[in-house]
């Protein structure tokens, strides 16, 4: 039975969801979790973007083990790969990846290439990234729109190169099962070379296929898959990390392949990622949506049987999903509590640690159970406190169905306290109105969506708010038992990263610019 090597790229592709905005301490968690995960791969960024991408890929290769960390450079920029080599280059096991355009549409439109010079580019960029890192990967943009006959000899130059392993796109998601295993075979076939080196799939979701192209892909001998946890990433997303390991985790011995990932730790990681993009998952997404595992007991077309029916094809235990017995009291101590941090993947400092406990202390006393869900939103706000501009002291608001809706609000902006009071159609509008005044800005609300952390009346509310301004969209979160707060802490949050974002300058993965340098 094959090894089928799992290649994250929730930090590099995952990211480029619109709004999605995560903080440099953000993004080291979500790596850490990965690793416990026990993904083959991890890809954390492009170093060449910006100064926060390098740092992310140098902390990350600083304090994360097991995974091969890999970052991307582009082929057309030499200075990319000194400066993602230099981000990496402390980590254990590393690799470069870079890429070409492979179908005609992507060569003209971004690179303005022929076919010859992408093979050039293709052979050029390998060896360059050879002489920092003997492990590199090539990846084939648009492979599947492309012409197949050139791509075999983009793969067969790529081997010719040093490139260890070969990364088929499907960049648009235009492929089909078939497609994928017709391709695969071909290359197989026609490039014998090619069974000295690993063969990748990396498929976008754009018409429901991109786990079903990723199996057609391992069915013809691919030997690594690209995913994201999931299945996050720009336009519809790419091939669910969670979906696929449960396929494989169910169907080993029909797809002849396994994978190292540690199943219980997939829920947990989808449920960080999905809290900290604030991209929640449907109800009804396999694996890991909330209605995954629920059914009705008694089907009264096959007989009056009482027991539990036969539909789990797997235990939602070995996932990760706690069904019963994970809630915390007030009469928890504290080394419970810190036991059941440590064992969520938290690292806190002692002081930081202390401060969670007393925040818990005064949620469990305004509901009966904290559930992990509860401790995860506590928890996680202490372990990524960054330096902002906004901090929200205090909110006073006043609604009813006589008098006017109105907000007090007083606010810490670059260190300086203010106060200020405004009127709204309601308590969170208000609110909103009032900081907007407070701070001289006017994005735009894109979207208001408040959802419950646990289920009863008592759960807390997360809020997440969408904000445009000048082209930037982020999303702001915040948890709470009351609500209109929570609003106005998600708003805060929103206005903190529109700051960030509008700092840090990101170049895009296919302009042909000069690189900016970090400073090393």
């Amino acid at each position: 039975m094959g090894q089928a090597l799992i290649f994250d790229t929730t930090l590099r592709d995952g990211i480029k969801s619109p709004g999605t905005i995560l903080t440099l301490e953000e993004k080291v968690r979500i790596a850490k979790q990965l690793c416990r995960l026990r993904v083959d791969v991890l890809e954390v960024g492009f170093p060449a973007a910006s100064e926060e991408q390098f740092e992310v890929a140098r902390r990350v290769a600083g304090e994360a083990g097991g995974p091969i960390l890999a970052v991307l450079a582009r082929a057309s920029n030499p200075k990319d790969f000194e400066i993602a080599w230099e981000a990496v280059r402390s980590a254990s096991r590393t690799r470069l990846h870079t890429f070409v355009p492979a179908s005609r549409e992507y060569r003209e439109h971004f690179l303005k290439i022929s076919y010859e010079d992408a093979l050039d580019l293709a052979s050029s960029a390998v060896k360059l990234a050879k002489q920092h890192t003997p492990d590199v990967e090539l990846s084939l943009v648009d492979a599947f729109r492309a012409n197949p006959n050139e791509v075999v000899e983009l793969v067969r130059t790529a081997i010719r190169a040093g490139a260890t392993t070969v990364n088929l796109a499907d960049t648009v998601g235009i492929a089909l099962p078939s497609d994928v295993a017709a391709l695969f075979s071909r290359i197989r076939r026609e490039a014998p070379e090619v069974d000295g080196v690993t063969l990748s799939i990396h498929c976008h979701n754009d018409l429901g296929l991109a786990l079903a192209n990723s199996l057609a892909a391992i069915a013809e001998g691919g030997g690594q898959i690209h995913c994201t946890v999931n299945g996050i990433g720009e336009r519809a997303g790419n091939t669910p990390l969670e979906e696929l390991a449960a396929a494989l985790a169910t169907r080993p011995a029909q797809l002849n392949a396994q994978t190292q990932i540690q199943l219980d730790q997939l829920y947990p990681t989808c449920r960080l990622v999905g809290r900290l993009t604030g991209i929640h998952v449907q109800p009804h997404k396999p694996v890991v949506g909330a209605n995954a595992f629920l059914y009705e007991s008694v089907v009264p077309q096959l007989a009056d049987a009482t027991e539990k029916p036969p539909y789990e094809i797997i235990s939602p235990d070995k996932l990760g999903i706690k069904t019963e017995g994970d809630s915390l009291t007030a009469d928890t101590s504290f080394e419970v509590f810190s036991d059941r941090v440590s064992e969520m993947g938290y690292e806190l400092a002692e002081d930081r640690l202390r401060e969670c406990y007393g925040e818990f202390g005064e949620l469990a006393e305004k509901k009966e159970h904290v559930f992990d869900a509860d401790l995860e939103v506590l928890v996680g706000a202490k372990a990524g406190m960054e330096q902002i501009r906004y901090n929200l002291h205090y909110l006073n608001v006043t609604a009813g169905s006589i008098s006017v809706p109105n907000a007090t609000v007083q606010l810490e902006v670059d260190g300086q306290m203010l106060q200020d009071a405004g009127f709204g159609h309601g308590p969170v509008d208000a609110a909103f109105k009032t900081i907007f005044k407070m701070v001289k800005r006017a994005p735009k609300l894109v979207r208001y969506e408040v959802n419950a952390v646990t289920a009863g009346s008592d759960a807390q509310g997360e809020v997440t708010v969408r904000l445009e301004e000048n082209d930037h969209l982020v999303d702001g979160r915040a948890v709470g038992t009351d609500i209109v707060l929570a609003s106005a802490r998600a708003l805060v949050d929103g206005l903190n990263k529109l700051e960030r974002v509008r700092a840090h300058a990101v170049i895009s993965e296919f302009t042909d610019a000069e690189s900016y340098m970090p400073k090393l």
